[in-house]
């Protein structure tokens, strides 16, 4: 009777040990082959680009996507003098910017410089800063110093801001020994593509129709805040998952990577209702600054060129007066003609089809900037023309349809930057 007893609870039991047998057999199988898991879900499965995105082996900040290329609206806040900054975290500066704190103070045995521009400035001090300064080195009076660099620049800044930025900090005390300016593009684009749609002034900075309200509209506010709700969710379950042994499993990484980019969706979606609700709000002064009328198109581009061109003499004037050396340099772009050999592979990503108003803005306006570039030189002014620096590089160096660079393209220019600075202060390391 007993023995009967016995078999009958072994009998029982047998179906949950094969089910759990088959579920050992099964997750075994998955995490010898992620990849054909990917497959059958999917969503390919790279485990080395899933650790770097966990910040098991490159820390990652996940709660600024895209950067330096682009960032939240959201994560940025108005500025009295600036129009805007980063919210002050991870790898911003008390005063919301990349790179060094730009208040501290001089010493004999440091070069303090200044990068102006706007996210290819950022994208050079992100990629190849440390090109530029090993090439920075050979100026003689810079030999055996150290270098911090203050990076007065965020994605979407064109001029005035730079300028504003620097005078800004000058005006607390900073100590200024080398400045350089990497700019052009959002000054003779973003004007006639982002502001003029909207009849925002085109001096005014980049969205300023959705910067100057976007903590006022309740229906802003509930976006802003399902951006943060997002966005700490998605840190958290990343930092819980990198801080677990669970991080050395493929499954969990895998499974981590499909929630991961579904908040990443999310919050792009957020993104672009922010944007929506704001570029549709009832205009004011408050968004739009003065009233213009724009019937000449050409016109308004010579006058962003202008404007361009003499904060460019006023960032001279201000780094001579405090002993500081200047150079100026306009950025490549791909939709400059015949300024780079691109193929199909490279053209796929760097160029857009169809109507773009970037490509037209800067083939229209390019040719004003290199003039006026011609006339910062005449005026004293340490201006180099970048735009023929990949003249004959058959290898990829935009990352984007818009105007960023691959990790070569910016160390390219690092080089070129750094050639400039050595070249100009062969005799004078300062004016």
């Amino acid at each position: 009777m007993s023995s009967r007893r016995r078999r009958s609870r072994r009998d029982r039991r047998s179906p949950w040990r094969a089910l759990l047998l088959v579920l050992l057999l099964c997750l075994a199988a998955a995490e010898a082959s992620p990849w054909l898991l990917g497959l059958i879900i999917g969503n390919p499965y790279d485990r080395a680009a899933t650790l770097e995105a966990l910040g098991t082996e490159v820390p990652v900040d996940t709660l600024q996507a895209e950067r330096p290329a682009e960032e939240y609206l959201g994560d940025h806040y108005l500025h009295p003098y600036l129009g805007y900054v980063s919210v002050p975290l991870n790898d911003r500066n008390r005063f919301g910017l990349p790179g060094a704190d730009p208040l501290h103070p001089g010493a004999p045995d440091t070069v303090n410089v200044v990068l102006l521009g706007g996210s290819v400035a950022m994208g050079l001090h992100t990629f190849a800063e440390q090109r530029l300064l090993r090439g920075l080195q050979r100026v003689p009076a810079y030999r055996g110093k150290a270098f911090r660099v203050a990076v007065l620049a965020l994605g979407g800044y064109k001029q005035p801001q730079p300028l504003q930025a620097l005078s800004w900090f000058l005006a607390q005390g900073a100590h200024v020994d080398l400045v350089l300016a990497l700019d052009g593009f959002n000054d003779i684009v973003l004007p006639v593509c982002d502001n003029l749609p909207f009849g925002i002034h085109p001096n005014y900075p980049r969205h300023w129709n959705m910067y100057a309200r976007k903590r006022l509209d309740p229906k802003v506010q509930r976006i802003l805040a399902g951006q943060l709700a997002v966005a700490e969710h998605r840190e958290a379950r990343r930092r819980r998952l990198a801080a677990s042994h669970l991080r050395h499993s493929n499954v969990a990484l895998l499974l981590w990577r499909s929630r991961d980019a579904r908040d990443a969706a999310e919050l792009a979606d957020l993104e672009q209702r922010l944007r929506t609700t704001m570029e549709h709000a009832g205009a004011d002064l408050q968004v739009t600054g003065p009233v213009r009328n724009v019937t000449d198109t050409a016109a308004y581009r010579a006058e962003q060129a202008d404007l361009w061109m003499r904060s460019s003499m006023q960032v001279n004037a201000l780094a001579r007066a405090h002993g500081a050396a200047y150079f100026h340099f306009l950025q490549p772009n791909q939709y400059v003609p015949g300024s780079k050999p691109i193929g199909p592979k490279e053209a796929a990503v760097a160029l857009a089809e169809g109507p773009f108003c970037y490509r037209d803005a800067v083939e229209e306006g390019y040719p004003l900037l290199i003039d006026r570039g011609a006339r910062l030189n005449a005026a004293g002014v340490n201006f180099h023309d970048l735009t023929s620096v990949f003249r004959s590089e058959p290898r990829a160096m935009y990352s984007d349809a818009c105007c960023h660079f691959t990790t070569p393209g910016y160390l390219r220019i690092a080089e070129a930057m750094a050639d400039a600075v050595v070249e100009g202060l062969k005799q004078a390391p300062t004016p």
